[in-house]
């Protein structure tokens, strides 16, 4: 792999596309051509990258273009060519057959897809370009969420990924996850199972206060820096929609049944209604009569927006103050001790992120460190080899997975007792996650 100087970004004008410009330009030190469906649009991706980081230095670096115009003449003088197109084969496709036209021997190209198939979509190049084709999954907003899944396929060199590895961590100062080229990698599947089989479950206890009532319960002490559905919201339910129809479609594993999208969701999807970037979707902000701020929620059943309640759930009080106190397994207690509903829930809710974390070891990932990265650095959760230790080590986890009738994982099943599960080296320490 050469030293990375030039670098070609297609999608420049996307939030994605500006942001990771700004990161090969701004820590990588590269000319980045910045290409877009015409000039106007990159040069508007420049400002956005520019915004991004907060710096105007990265200017001269940044150079627009368009496809029609552009795109041979940059690729063909780029050591790197990062596509951040739409995510559809019928989109990608085309362009990389430009690409592998244009590109020169050694050159790394490289997709931003979430869930695509990598060795599909390096079926446009030679062989020395499949050798040197990869997805590089950035998380968004780049410059904030560290995290890179580094997607290989069967025709990848080990020597170039190891060289690339390195380039993303030491020099763009990415977290890398190696992952399999499986349906949305780690951190989607892990993430998003979690996020559909809540909004299920909030659907199911509509009655109690739906979708609020399990973001209240699966809020910050379950080691999240935003509860479970508030993130589906901010991410957009047309992006939840897309990544879990295809894992539906994808995956047979045992989680198979929690990628169908609820039937709400898909009706507030074809009103419009698609989260914070249309205004409203499973939230919407309103004012009170006075002028106060007001957070409403989806009422699933009456098919409405209705006041967030004050839910006063005593055992995650506790917990809370257990985690201020920097008492994390004294708060897992507290939860696997407590009665009712709620309780219930969370238990449910923390036993399915360790069983699902940590049964895609050996199929999606090598090892239980890259899951654990993967949700530490591009979701902000705790990862799920921390629960295990604040549950109490293996034994205790694997008795709350069982109690929730969910699988024990292979890597869980092996450990030995009296060490330590979590053993993350240079990444967030996972008791910062945890917020009250």
């Amino acid at each position: 792999m050469r030293e990375i100087k030039t670098v070609t970004v297609l999608g420049a004008n996307g939030t994605m596309g500006a942001g990771s410009a700004a990161i090969v330009a701004a820590f990588g030190k590269a000319k980045v051509h910045m290409l877009a469906r015409d000039v106007n649009k990159a040069k508007e991706g420049i400002e956005k990258a520019i915004s991004s980081i907060k710096t105007d230095t990265i200017r001269p670096r940044l150079i627009p273009g368009s496809y029609d115009q552009d795109l041979e003449k940059a690729v063909s003088e780029s050591d790197w060519v990062f596509e951040l197109v739409a995510e559809s084969y019928e989109v990608k496709e085309p362009i990389n057959k430009r690409i592998a036209k244009a590109r020169k021997p050694g050159t790394i190209v490289s997709t931003v897809s979430s869930g695509l198939s990598i060795a599909r979509l390096a079926d446009a190049f030679d062989e020395d370009g499949k050798k040197h084709y990869y997805g590089t999954h950035f998380f968004n907003p780049p410059y904030k969420m560290i995290l890179c899944e580094l997607v290989t396929h069967a025709g990848n060199d080990k020597k170039v990924t190891k060289k690339l590895g390195e380039y993303l961590d030491k020099t763009l100062g990415r977290a890398v996850v190696y992952t399999n080229d499986t349906p949305a990698f780690a951190g989607n599947r892990i993430g998003f199972q979690l996020i559909n089989e809540a909004a299920i479950k909030a659907e199911e206890y509509s009655d109690k206060g739906g979708i609020a009532l399990i973001d209240a319960i699966m809020s910050g002490y379950t080691g999240r820096a935003m509860a479970p559905l508030d993130t589906a919201d901010f991410v957009g339910l047309d992006v939840h929609k897309a990544i879990v129809d295809n894992l539906y479609e994808m995956t047979k594993d045992a989680a198979h049944s929690t990628f169908k999208l609820p039937g709400y969701f898909q009706k507030l999807i074809d009103r419009g209604d698609l989260g914070r970037k249309s205004g409203q979707g499973l939230y919407k902000m309103t004012k009170t009569p006075d002028g106060k701020k007001e957070k409403l929620y989806y009422d699933v059943k009456g098919d409405l927006y209705i006041p967030v309640p004050k839910f006063d759930i005593p055992f995650i009080k506790d917990a809370n103050r257990r985690i201020g106190e920097a008492d994390y397994i004294g708060a897992m207690n507290i939860v696997k001790e407590a009665k009712g509903l709620e309780a219930d829930i969370a238990r449910y809710f923390i036993a399915r992120y360790v069983s699902y974390s940590l049964s895609l070891v050996g199929e999606v990932v090598d090892t239980k460190e890259m899951t654990d990265l993967a949700m530490g650095t591009g979701f902000n959760w705790a990862p799920a080899s921390a629960f295990v230790d604040f549950l109490g080590g293996p034994k205790e986890a694997i008795s709350l997975i069982t109690k929730a009738k969910l699988p024990v994982p292979e890597v869980l099943a092996k450990a030995k007792a009296g060490k330590p599960f979590y053993q993350l080296k240079d990444v967030l320490d996972a008791r910062s996650l945890f917020k009250g």
